[in-house]
């Protein structure tokens, strides 16, 4: 990385003196080749700091950093330098930003896409690993009620034979020491303690077992109540809808008998009135047809009165039109005589305006050609300075641009790294401090689990514990 470095700067060395003579030999100015040199002098400076730095403060974060951010300038610098080369550079560049802008977009998308599916095959993974261990847990649930269940019948039978051997035992001692009236007097009953204490005896089993038969016998009970209450809901709900269909019924027949009604009227209504209409329509059609032969005879008057007006008005307009025409010949003829004398003075007075135009044309275009080409050369030289001034401007800017942010990343770096030593001092002191509190719970847990399989032992000798556990 090191020697990229190096070579990088080499290269911008080179092209920037290179740039630098060129645009010094077109102006000649001494003053910008000072200031020009003294720029180049501090770029100089700083690039040879940075190589004598030791391997060991730049790490490869703070190495790759720069590569990117001297690559990235110098493409801009050059792009800049080289502008007068390139017709369009503005809009070349516009486009490789785009282009380059959308391809970020898109490789951030895609990023994006990837994560989504490994986050969510990482929770299906989840999923199933929860599914199967509930599974697992249900099994060893499963197994553990039959194991309970076959200990509670085995209890059962075991103090079963014990009593049976017991009383056996008590009347062969009775029998064997008691005389025949004893026998005779002693109660067949026995005292309620014993008998609690043969039920107690006959009726071991588990404390869990006997609060879930109680469970058990709450719940078949809570069941009828909630059983009960739903049938009486049900005929409630039935004997309001009943009630709901009648009243129902009732009121569509008095609203059909009322609808019955209302057409019925209706109808009436409109059968007197179509007799009207039609008497009314009859005597329409009478005073219609009058009028219409009364205007047939008006408008055939008036069209032989109009027709008798216009022809004596046409005889009249006939004799003016006559003497208006000739009024209008004579006046055109002489128009068109005194247009003809003018025109001719006109071509002459044209051709005398037209070469003096064109004297003063000739002049005009030969002063226009010399003040133009003067303004060329100006704006000319004015362009080329105003290019090496801003070509310098941004160098300076961008030098100290580049020094300001190295020493800023610098100091990033530095800061980081004393935050992720403090964040790992903390971890590990956290761990360290909870150690003995984490192997006193595992000493817990392993003596209960002996304390149990002990007592399992004691009811079952044979009984196993499975290899999950």
């Amino acid at each position: 990385m090191d020697c990229s470095l190096s070579q990088c700067n080499n290269v911008i060395l080179e092209a920037k003196r290179i740039l630098l003579n060129e645009q010094i030999d077109k102006i000649g100015s001494q003053g910008s080749e000072n200031e020009d040199m003294e720029s180049s002098v501090c770029s100089e400076q700083y690039i040879l700091t940075i190589q004598r730095r030791p391997t060991t403060q730049q790490p490869t974060c703070y190495t790759n950093n720069n590569n990117f951010l001297i690559r990235k300038y110098f493409t801009k610098w050059k792009e800049q330098t080289q502008f007068e080369k390139c017709p369009q550079p503005n809009l070349e560049s516009f486009l490789s930003n785009l282009q380059h802008h959308k391809e970020v977009c898109s490789t951030k998308k895609e990023k994006m896409r990837d994560e989504i599916v490994i986050s969510g095959n990482n929770f299906k993974n989840r999923y199933k690993a929860q599914k199967n261990i509930i599974d697992n847990q249900r099994a060893k649930l499963e197994e553990q009620e039959k194991i309970i269940s076959e200990l509670k019948l085995g209890i059962i039978r075991e103090d079963l034979l014990k009593s049976i051997e017991k009383t056996k035992f008590n009347i062969r001692d009775i029998f064997s020491h008691c005389s025949g009236k004893l026998l005779l007097k002693a109660p067949l009953i026995q005292p309620p303690d014993e008998r609690e204490k043969i039920m107690v005896s006959s009726q071991k089993a588990p404390k869990l077992v006997q609060q879930m038969e109680k469970r058990a016998l709450e719940r078949a009970k809570c069941r009828e109540l909630i059983l009960e209450r739903k049938k009486l809901m049900e005929a409630a709900r039935q004997k309001l809808l009943e009630e709901a269909i009648e009243k129902k019924r009732f009121l569509e027949e008095e609203e059909r008998k009322r609808s019955i009604e209302l057409i019925n009227e209706q109808r009436k209504k409109q059968m007197e009135l179509r007799r009207i209409r039609q008497y009314k329509r009859h005597i329409f059609e009478e005073k219609m047809a009058k009028a219409q032969h009364f205007y047939h005879n008006l408008l055939i008057m008036q069209t032989f009165r109009k027709l008798y007006t216009n022809y004596n008005n046409s005889r009249y307009n006939w004799s003016l039109a006559v003497s208006h025409h000739l009024y209008k010949t004579k006046a055109t003829i002489f128009k068109h005589w005194m247009g003809y004398v003018e025109s001719k003075y006109e071509v002459k007075y044209e051709l005398a305006d037209a070469h003096f135009n064109y004297k003063l044309l000739k002049e005009g275009i030969l002063k226009w050609k010399e003040f133009k080409l003067n303004c060329i050369r100006s704006r000319q030289v004015a362009e080329d300075f105003y290019d090496f001034k801003l070509i310098h401007i941004f160098f300076v800017h961008w030098h100290r641009y580049v020094c300001k942010q190295a020493m800023i990343e610098h100091k990033k770096l530095q800061i980081a790294k004393q935050h992720h030593n403090r964040l790992m001092l903390f971890h590990y002191f956290y761990l360290w401090k909870s150690l003995p509190a984490v192997l006193q719970l595992e000493k817990a847990q392993e003596e209960r689990k002996r304390k149990w399989r002990e007592k399992v032992w004691e009811i079952v000798p044979d009984y196993q514990p499975p290899k999950d556990l």
